[in-house]
């Protein structure tokens, strides 16, 4: 299960050391270890997360010289590299891989270079975003530069086939701009799908299912709730997998409603708060608030749709507990 939370980056921007040195670095072949912090939107990982996102992480802190095993699962051996590596960089020691410490691990790749770091954008590129033609192999070859071109070129960045902060951001959050295929553009498409209806409330201030696809499509961090105080003011990027599955029930020809995205109170590391899973209330014209046939119909297309099974509960599938009103699909 992906559980994933999201920490905005402080932004320091520090005219006499910019002076001192000539001036702000900038393009893709920047450090990211700069005295001055990008005003970026990371995707804050701590232990008992796990997923894509934990592969980059621990191939990132292997290239830091750090060790530990690369299997997708934020264990104590994760945390204690974390912390390790934190020490070592002078940051807060926490164990949590917020902008900070995500800004400083990525280092900038490019073709000829060979290492972990090299691996977790291969891993991104075939895993996360379908690029079936690379090999995680650690080697920044032809066919990963061809990868990464065409990811930045969809994704609106410079497509020079150097992966630097902009680039690793948008693999590691999922952001992006411009295009049909990117998350703004998927969610354009939803609010403009007849056979979707997107919740207008949410105990989430601004975290309502429509509100939350608007920020989408403009580009922008979805509010989310948590599970103690659902207007604590937290913000995730949506991701295309969710957001791609939602069309794809849509163009099956089943017409929904959508009760929670991002927002709304749920278990503390909820794939709602990563922004991978939706809840379905009305389905083909049927309630879920009580279980029934249609449950069992939704949960299939949910599925069928790439949701990921052990992730997507009704009534009748739901060893948490909770969802004899509605039906809960998650995406990886």
């Amino acid at each position: 299960m992906s559980k994933r939370w999201m920490l905005v980056g402080l932004a320091a921007v520090l005219a006499a050391c910019g002076a001192q040195n000539g001036g702000p670095v900038t393009g893709e072949s920047a450090p990211a270890s700069l005295t001055a912090q990008s005003v970026l939107s990371w995707q804050a990982l701590r232990q008992g997360d796990s997923g894509r996102d934990v592969v980059t992480l621990q191939y990132l802190l292997r290239h830091a010289g750090q060790s530990l095993s690369v299997d997708g699962s934020f264990g104590p051996g994760t945390d204690t590299a974390v912390r390790n590596f934190q020490r070592a960089s002078g940051l807060a020691i926490d164990g949590i891989v917020g902008g900070n410490t995500w800004e400083r691990l990525i280092v900038t790749v490019r073709q000829g270079d060979s290492n972990n770091a090299v691996r977790a954008v291969q891993d991104q590129l075939r895993s996360g975003y379908g690029y079936g033609g690379v090999t995680v192999d650690g080697v920044f070859g032809s066919g990963t530069t061809t990868a990464v071109r065409d990811f930045q070129s969809k994704r609106g960045l410079s497509a020079d086939g150097v992966v630097g902060l902009n680039t690793w951001h948008a693999l590691v959050t999922g952001s992006s701009t411009g295009g049909n295929t990117t998350a703004a553009g998927l969610a354009s498409q939803i609010l403009g799908n007849g056979r979707i209806t997107l919740g207008t409330s949410s105990s989430t201030t601004g975290g309502s299912p429509r509100q939350n696809m608007v920020d989408t499509a403009n580009g922008l961090p979805a509010k989310r709730g948590c599970a103690s105080n659902a207007n604590c003011g937290l913000t995730v990027y949506l991701k295309r997998s969710m957001l791609q599955g939602m069309l794809n029930l849509a163009n099956a020809g089943n017409s929904f409603y959508i009760t929670s995205v991002a927002g709304g109170v749920h278990s503390t590391y909820s794939d709602h708060y990563a922004g991978l899973a939706l809840d379905i209330g009305i389905w083909n014209g049927v309630s879920l608030s009580s279980p029934n046939s249609a449950h069992t119909a939704a949960r299939n297309a949910c599925i069928a749709a790439g949701s990921d099974p052990s992730q997507t509960f009704n009534a009748y599938n739901d060893p948490t507990g909770g969802h004899n009103n509605h039906v809960h699909c998650a995406w990886n």
